[in-house]
């Protein structure tokens, strides 16, 4: 049967890699375009790349609770484009071409329908890459997870066993740093790996890709670990152990599962559905390879999606992905035979999916046309405008304006001229850093959330600093909404030590967080500073 122009075109990969260009572009360079508001937690981001762009080592000058791996981009990008908010919006662009070129490519390794691919790729950019503009370590270990797989599923034993071994090899190496991003989704990503290795390792009586796969995976974990094992990496590193907790918990699992994942359950009911019509054995689901890779990693990236809200105590847009892999182990059962014979057809099934996915572009969109009190991109607080920052570090960045002035009073300190200033900042403003000119200190965490990122050992080694007046400046974040984000125990002792000049908004949705404004008392007297808004800290704890 001669095919008509239109299933020619869209049966043809190469073809349809323009149709997936036109797509991805716009999702891609979005937001190098348009002014974006400051994300909350996104300091963690810039500490962790500016650090590592100065040359500190992690674990060795400050500790974390996790791997380095998701510091590593922004932290190049911070050496190409230098220390700038916008250099980690560009680092993204990559981290999301990384991630769309990974998930295409799996697909097209497990033979799923080219049109399927096409349309998988948009409900892909409609429901997770249009929410993800700055890099996130909840995010990166995905799209990590996502080149591993791709890697993964570029073994075939049709091929040389050369270019298997270098598959399998690069697939054990992605694998653990997915997992030394972050460990919920990393130990997921191995677990599934693992899996699919097994099944190649029972159909097809091979041993090399379980022998290769997990060499390369446990040799890339010695060169990561060794060198800090004597710069107490075990304390640091969070896998449950004392003092770090478990964050898993079956009771909030089940919470979850029967409380909050209508969609999920819906998706994974549907694809399980497919399965029972449309498989008429289990040795037929087992005995075809594409199938059960499909089936598999859609169900296993939604259940992930499920586990990790209960592990990541702060779940926001990063686990979208489960719409994408819903519409991917459902796409085997849909009968793209017949919809490819007409454009009509497929022109319904995309319009049908923007309209199902329309909640991230209709942010923007309805931006443009109405005035919609929660629409995230018109840059306000409940009641405070955002602004412009003139700082080089912040540029195309909005902040509270009440933000901004604080900022520019800090800038207007003459103690900023001493030299080797020592600050402790325990705020969300962690590229002042680069702006004032002086070095993060070494031999802290990386972060001061309470037992999360620093534990009782941390608190009383800075208060000991405190009250031996070592720090020379202290900015102090209070987030009422968050108790302990930063320990309370340092604020009462810095209250008692130092001077209190100063008290501005902190770059938050919510009004309700403070930055306060510390100045050694010897520093205070020799420059004269008199508090300029010394209202003392404004927040109960």
């Amino acid at each position: 049967m001669i095919k008509s122009p239109f299933e020619n075109f869209i049966s043809n990969s190469r073809k349809l890699l323009v149709v997936d260009i036109l797509i991805i572009i716009p999702f891609l360079l979005l937001p190098l375009f348009i002014k974006l508001p400051y994300r909350v937690n996104i300091f963690l981001t810039w500490e962790g790349a500016y650090r590592l762009y100065l040359g500190q080592v992690p674990f060795v000058d400050f500790g974390l609770p996790m791997g380095f791996g998701f510091w590593l981009i922004p932290a190049a990008f911070f050496k190409i484009f230098g220390p700038t908010f916008l250099s980690l919006i560009k680092a993204q662009v990559l981290i999301n071409l990384v991630s769309i070129i990974s998930l295409r490519g799996i697909l097209y390794n497990l033979k799923v329908n080219p049109i399927a691919i096409t349309l998988s790729l948009l409900i892909f950019c409609l429901t997770y890459v249009i929410y993800n503009f700055w890099p996130w370590y909840n995010h990166s270990v995905v799209v990590y997870e996502l080149v591993a797989l791709y890697f993964l599923t570029s073994y075939d034993q049709t091929k040389s066993r050369k270019k298997n071994i270098i598959n399998l090899a690069v697939a054990g190496f992605f694998t653990f740093i997915s997992f030394f991003t972050k460990q919920d989704v990393g130990g997921i990503c191995l677990v599934i790996c693992l899996f699919l290795i097994g099944y190649i390792l029972v159909s097809e009586k091979v041993w090399y890709p379980f022998i290769i796969y997990t060499a390369i995976f446990v040799l890339t974990a010695i060169v990561f670990i060794a060198p800090f094992l004597k710069h107490d990496f075990l304390y640091w590193f969070n896998y449950g152990q004392a003092p770090h907790s478990s964050r898993i918990s079956s009771a909030l699992l089940f919470d979850i599962l029967f409380s909050h994942s209508l969609l999920e359950k819906m998706y994974l009911l549907a694809i399980l559905c497919g399965l029972i019509i449309h498989v008429s054995t289990w040795h037929d689901f087992v005995s075809s390879k594409n199938i059960f890779f499909i089936t598999i990693i859609s169900l296993a990236f939604i259940g992930q999606s499920l586990i990790t809200r209960v592990t990541s105590p702060l779940p926001t847009d990063h686990m979208t992905y489960y719409h994408t892999f819903g519409f991917i182990g459902l796409s085997i059962f849909l009968p793209w035979e017949k919809w490819n014979k007409s454009s009509f057809k497929i022109m319904c099934v995309a319009i049908l999916l923007i309209a199902s996915y329309s909640e991230g572009y209709w942010r923007y969109v309805s931006g443009l046309f109405f005035k919609v009190s929660t629409n995230e991109t018109t840059a306000t607080t409940q009641s405070l405008p955002w602004a412009s920052n003139a700082l080089p570090t912040m540029k195309n960045i909005l902040l509270p304006s009440a933000t901004n002035v604080g900022i520019e009073r800090i800038m207007a300190l003459p103690i900023l001229n001493k030299k080797d200033l020592k600050v402790l900042n325990m705020t969300e403003l962690t590229s002042l850093a680069n702006e004032i000119g002086y070095t993060p200190l070494t031999q802290q965490p990386l972060w001061y959330h309470l037992n999360i990122g620093m534990f009782q050992k941390q608190v009383e080694e800075i208060n000991e600093k405190v009250k031996a007046g070592y720090y020379d400046l202290i900015l102090f974040e209070s987030i009422p909404s968050l108790n302990n984000f930063n320990p309370y125990e340092v604020l009462d002792v810095v209250e008692k030590k130092y001077i209190h000049y100063d008290s501005f908004l902190a770059p938050r949705r919510l009004e309700d967080s403070t930055i306060d404004v510390f100045i050694n008392p010897d520093l205070a007297e020799q420059f004269k500073l008199v508090p300029i808004n010394d209202h003392g800290n404004s927040n109960d704890h």
